[in-house]
């Protein structure tokens, strides 16, 4: 039987840009019917094994391309949080949670934890803080019961090692999978979907045009 294409996104909630390529990934996703699995990861211990330190001469031009960014596809963006980077692993294992018990609100919980962060500009860091990001989408219990699973840990960190193996040292991760291949490339950052779409003979949007109609 034939295999069909498929992409696995790894990101932290941590990771401005995996928030961007997040929201591309949603669209094209549907644009080009694909099967997505988002895989949570701790970014900070993936660019340490990679030695990847940011240059403070680079941190001002980032942000002002996320503004940029932010501007043309109105997907919403007003900065980070004052404490920034923060500790994303209560987001991170409850999203796990959330793809192996409620997939169907993956994305949404996804969605609401970053707004929360750079929008809101407050820091999803405490099981606090993730239950108010998700008022009204889950019970609040589960956030708790993410929390206090090992299995989550474990997936977490299962996922992070996966990242550290292909030589990743960056979010979004992204692999693709081209239909009945079982190699997939790796491609790195949420401004490569031109390549993807090349790789895998799909349309390509320019972001404006990807965005026009878009839901946010």
């Amino acid at each position: 039987m034939a295999s069909a294409p498929k992409i696995v996104f790894y990101f932290d909630n941590a990771s401005a840009f995996s928030y961007i390529g997040f929201e591309f990934m949603e669209q094209y996703k549907q644009l080009w019917d694909i099967q997505v699995d988002y895989r949570p990861f701790e970014l900070t211990k993936v660019m340490e094994k990679a030695q990847n330190n940011f240059s403070p001469y680079k941190l001002p031009y980032l942000f002002a391309d996320l503004r940029r960014t932010s501007q043309i596809t109105k997907i919403p963006f007003k900065g980070t949080p004052p404490k920034y980077p923060y500790d994303s692993s209560t987001a991170l294992r409850t999203l796990h949670y959330l793809k192996t018990n409620h997939p169907e609100l993956m994305s949404q919980a996804m969605r609401r934890l970053w707004r929360m962060e750079y929008v809101d500009r407050r820091a999803p860091e405490s099981v606090d803080d993730v239950k108010d990001a998700l008022k009204g989408l889950v019970d609040e219990d589960i956030v708790d019961k993410a929390v206090n699973l090992n299995d989550t840990l474990n997936a977490v960190n299962d996922n992070t090692r996966e990242v550290q193996k292909m030589r990743g040292f960056g979010a979004p991760t992204i692999l693709v999978f081209r239909a009945n291949e079982s190699k997939p490339q790796m491609f790195f950052g949420s401004d490569r979907f031109e390549h993807i779409a090349i790789y895998l003979d799909k349309e390509f949007y320019p972001m404006k045009q990807l965005f026009a109609n878009a839901k946010l």
